[in-house]
């Protein structure tokens, strides 16, 4: 999907001859598929879902397959091997064991030679299973804790989510506001290039000094280097949206972020998103999720204490001359019981740890969910103070608006100097860039106030 997106760039870069616009919305769907933090944790989660299938594996029975050869002359080994195979008589037996003493009962026809120690082949064939019937439930506590641990993933996966929409809204805010930076240093040079055609033609008709003309040009020469200042700082802004995005072999030129900075207020109280946030915070629903499963592993290291119960069977075939031969068939069935009765109270002292660490975490998830209405809290007084400078800011763009066309009326009437001209000029100037920047930082703590939340999704950062 990357290497699309950027085909479809440098595509449209090619053909049409301009930049590619590029809206908050593509920005997120595309860091949401780039972002290697997003992609690591997306192969952890399949890890945790592919160990979780894995311990699911436990209920079911273990069923082993072997084929083995030996060649052997150890009586004991090479005796049991022709045994197995069903060729093992009383007179064979006699070349593993001394049966001489038999020849002095004078029976006819029954002679035994001293034993040889032959060597002797075999091939075993055999099918085996083991079924776990009972294990204290420690089984089942196993399978649960490994669930509950995929399913925490998940929200890890969600908050590392959202951290990706704050980054990349975050960051298209600021090549905004690097992008109004530029329009508004234009306007300021429109401004005054005006006045310093007002001061020119002031000076020709002999109702201003040249000095006055003078001090309009250089200000316009240092107007006009705040534009290209400007349109720099708009480059880097845009190559930061890049990187929070995750393309990194795009020239920032070449892209055009749309929109217009604006703020948009929120009437919810403080209580409100506290209470959001410790209902709808995934990394917290993680951390309660892990809590569950530190209880669970007390109960797991109890079951060792407990007896287990298993049944297990065979099927064996052996044979002298050939792979999976059939000189000799046999099976075995059973059922056991298993119970370690005294370990010098290591189960004992393993479940006593586990339950401790158990009210450890419970004391941590407590500890983390008050700095998260903490953090919601500072994030929120955040947002006030932000709103409260953008109304100042407004309030004193409305003033330092009025008194410019004041101070231009005055300059004209040469009751005011092309000093003071300037200096509400760049007044004026800097109080449009501080509303533009006041309104930057109020959507951005708005931003952050639903980020602290957990109310960030895939629509701009919006609600959930």
């Amino acid at each position: 999907m990357r290497q699309r997106w950027i085909l479809l760039l440098v595509l449209t870069i090619t053909v049409a001859g301009f930049s590619r616009e590029l809206t908050l919305q593509e920005a997120i769907d595309t860091a949401l598929k780039n972002s290697y933090q997003l992609k690591a944790d997306k192969r952890k989660l399949k890890s945790k879902e592919l160990e979780y299938k894995a311990t699911k594996g436990l209920r079911w029975p273990t069923i082993t397959f072997s084929e083995v050869f030996m060649r052997t002359n150890i009586p004991g080994w090479a005796m049991m091997n022709e045994l197995n195979q069903h060729r093992l008589t009383m007179m064979s037996s006699a070349k593993y064991v001394d049966m001489t003493a038999f020849n002095n009962l004078g029976m006819p026809g029954l002679y035994f030679p001293p034993p040889s120690y032959p060597e002797w082949n075999n091939w075993q064939t055999k099918l085996e299973f083991q079924v776990p019937i009972w294990a204290g439930g420690k089984i089942g506590t196993g399978i649960e804790m490994r669930k509950k641990e995929y399913e925490a993933t998940k929200f890890d996966v969600e908050r590392t989510k959202q951290k990706v929409i704050y980054d990349v809204t975050k960051a298209y805010y600021g090549a905004l506001l690097a992008k109004q930076a530029i329009k508004l240093a234009n306007q300021a040079y429109k401004s005054v290039k005006k006045h310093y055609d007002t001061a020119k033609t002031m000076y020709d008709n002999g109702l201003a000094i040249y000095a006055d003309v003078l001090r309009a040009k250089v200000y316009l020469a240092k107007v006009k280097s705040k534009i290209t200042e400007a349109e720099n700082q708009y480059l880097i802004a845009k190559r930061g949206l890049l990187l929070a995005m995750g393309i990194d072999d795009v020239d920032p030129a070449q892209i055009e972020v749309v929109g217009e900075l604006e703020f948009t207020d929120t009437d919810k109280d403080v209580r409100y998103w506290q209470e959001v946030a410790l209902r709808e915070r995934p990394d917290l629903i993680a951390l309660r999720t892990r809590v569950e499963n530190a209880k669970r592993y007390a109960d797991f290291q109890k079951a060792d204490m407990l007896p287990t119960i298993g049944a297990f069977g065979a099927y064996q075939m052996d044979d002298k001359n050939n792979p999976f031969g059939t000189d000799g068939t046999g099976f075995m069935l059973g059922i056991g019981v298993n119970w370690k009765l005294f370990d010098g109270f290591q189960a004992y002292n393993k479940y006593r740890a586990a339950k401790e660490t158990y009210k450890q975490y419970s004391t941590m998830k407590k500890g983390f969910e008050e700095f998260i209405k903490f953090s919601v809290f500072k994030a929120y007084k955040e947002l006030l103070t932000a709103k409260d400078r953008l109304k100042t800011a407004e309030d004193n763009l409305k003033y330092a608006e009025e008194v410019l066309k004041i101070t231009e009326k005055r300059y004209k009437n040469q009751m005011a100097s092309m000093i003071d001209l300037l200096d509400t000029q760049t007044m004026y100037d800097q109080m449009k860039f501080e509303k533009a920047k006041a309104t930057y930082d109020a959507q951005v703590s708005l931003l952050e106030l639903k980020y602290q939340a957990g109310k960030l999704k895939e629509n701009n950062g919006g609600d959930r």
